[in-house]
């Protein structure tokens, strides 16, 4: 269960304070008609940037200067409430050496300061928490996400740490940092705070680019993927109810998915479409609970050759969160696999599909039961290309554009620089090589590979001096024709020094001559298992359970 804390003297003290004579359970009420223009809206968009109009005009307090505001925001019982670890702080404690968990507090961005731009969204009260020191420097600014492989916080012996950090589920994210359970909702509801306040601006620098999406900023499906669960499966408490409050009466804005839980629905969950009507909703603070309702779920099947390779469960208007591994080639003729289409192809056509799926995000959200067809290709005769590369270094500039500082045997890329290699058929990208180094003592480097807005690939440095080669081998399925632009989020003194950057491709891509989804026999029967089935083993093999008949991921009935 959630802490159920309160700070009835806090709340009496900030009603006053603000002017409001209603104390519901200790805490002040909402100001009247605050949220009244969002009632009646019905567009998710719509609703986002109301929200943004009613909270974007803060009182804006200087970062230096937060930790004072905490004992009104985040102290408890005479300690300061963290929740990084089970550490009792009290407000002297307050950045002292980051040597062991338990040691000292200080300030945690939970959206991390090194995705944020410049602005008011460095200091926000509803962003920036008191933590242990220890825990927020090995937290480090890794994205947030469901945890597999649990590494811990090795520095911490006597277990005070609270989260997991190690690899993801999700493959291709790397390392993530999943909060402790009973504040799993505090954290998603930070992040859809963070996305209407900051609306208009960029939130996905860096590794921020897994949870949040730019122009105009909203949440990413495989954060959503995580973030709605959370948020569902641990409700608002009383805590975050008193900080709330306490935060409104120094910022005078509100977080609202606290005060109305289920406006998280209408823009990211099951209403969407739905038309908000405020006067069904009791807000928290007036003891209200939380429905989120039905959660839908629809099944996606993954047809390879006209054969159902396998059945997904997604919850209605999300969006997949990764795409199965690429399918081999659709006979023992030379057929290259291109991505995926909603639509089989009859036969052969010289017209790429209209609609091709070539990453998960680009897959709209589920809103009904659906295929997603394998697209395979024939190669022209003839139309193999010469491999091609694009190297940065001493010799080999031309059609480059670099920004960073020369130091003479090294180049170093600091926030704000950039290097922009020539055009690149992104069809063709094998990998990418850097020669670099971390300076300026920093924990570690993240260098992002942009093609346009879109991060495709990010290269990270370990701390040292010595120049190390570190290789990015592509794995997604890309299109069209990009300079790449190579950038970091360190500051100057910070960044990464680097000798060489080496652009694998395999020259201006292959030409086709016919698509097709279906070039292979199949033996399926017609047999709708794309519909809601549960799967189950026999014999050691996973089989779908449609009805009262058993079938192999194939579509064959199981016997």
């Amino acid at each position: 269960m959630k802490h159920m804390k309160t700070n009835i003297l806090l709340a009496l003290l900030l009603a006053a304070q603000v002017g409001f004579a209603n104390v519901v359970t200790g805490v002040a009420a909402i100001p009247e008609n605050y949220y009244s223009s969002v009632d009646g809206k019905k567009n998710a968009d719509n609703i986002l940037n109301t929200l943004c109009s009613i909270i974007d005009d803060h009182t804006v307090i200087a970062y230096a200067g937060l930790e004072p505001y905490y004992e009104q925001t985040d102290f408890y019982a005479d300690s300061l409430w963290d929740m990084y670890s089970t550490c009792h702080f009290t407000m002297d404690h307050a950045n002292i050496a980051q040597k062991a968990v338990c040691d000292g507090w200080n300030k945690e961005h939970l959206v991390c300061q090194s995705w944020l731009g410049s602005g008011p969204m460095v200091s926000d009260l509803y962003n920036v928490y008191p933590t242990d020191a220890r825990i927020n420097n090995l937290r480090s600014n890794y994205p947030y996400g469901v945890v597999s492989s649990f590494s811990g916080f090795s520095k911490d012996p006597d277990h005070h740490g609270l989260g997991k950090l190690g690899s993801s589920t999700t493959s291709g994210v790397g390392t993530v940092y999943e909060p402790d359970d009973q504040y799993k909702g505090d954290f998603a509801r930070s992040f859809f705070y963070m996305v209407a306040r900051y609306r208009n601006n960029s939130l996905n620098a860096g590794n921020g680019s897994k949870m949040f999406t730019s122009s105009p900023t909203n949440l990413t499906s495989y954060s959503l993927s995580f973030l709605l669960d959370w948020h569902r499966q641990d409700p608002v408490s009383q805590k975050e109810i008193d900080r709330n409050q306490a935060v409104y009466g120094i910022q005078h804005n509100r977080n609202p998915f606290i005060d109305y839980p289920e406006l998280v629905e209408y823009i990211w969950g099951n209403r969407v479409g739905q038309t908000v009507n405020l006067s069904t909703m009791t807000p928290t603070c007036e003891g209200g609970g939380y429905n989120p309702g039905e959660v839908t779920k629809y099944s996606v099947t993954w047809s390879v050759n006209g054969t159902a390779a396998a059945v997904d469960s997604v919850v209605a208007n999300r969006g997949i969160t990764a795409l199965p591994p690429t399918p081999e080639s659709c006979s023992e003729e030379s057929n290259t696999f291109v991505g995926w289409t909603t639509a089989a192809i009859a036969g052969q056509t010289d017209t790429k599909p209209e609609v091709l799926y070539t990453k998960a995000t680009d897959i709209p959200a589920v809103t009904a039961d659906m295929t997603l067809y394998a697209v395979f290709a024939h190669a022209e005769q003839g139309a193999a290309v010469e491999p091609a590369t694009y190297t940065y270094d001493d010799n080999h500039q031309t059609g480059w554009t670099n920004t960073a500082s020369n130091s003479g045997d090294y180049w170093l890329l600091d926030k704000g620089k950039t290097l922009v290699s020539p055009d690149v058929e992104l069809a063709g990208l094998a990998s990418i090589e850097v020669n670099m180094r971390t300076y300026g003592g920093t924990q570690y480097c993240n260098l992002d590979v942009r093609a346009g807005e879109t991060v495709i690939a990010t290269i990270v440095a370990t701390n040292g001096k010595t120049l190390t080669d570190y290789t990015w081998t592509n794995e997604q399925q890309l299109t069209g024709t990009s300079a790449l632009t190579f950038s970091t989020n360190y500051n100057t003194g910070q960044g990464i020094g680097f000798t060489r950057v080496t652009i694998n491709a395999t020259g201006v891509g292959t030409l086709y001559s016919a698509y097709m989804t279906n070039c292979g026999t199949t033996n399926i029967e017609q047999q709708e298992v794309a519909a809601p089935a549960r799967k189950v083993i026999r014999n050691g093999q996973i089989l779908i359970l449609r009805g009262e008949k058993i079938y192999t991921l194939q579509g064959q009935e199981w016997r």
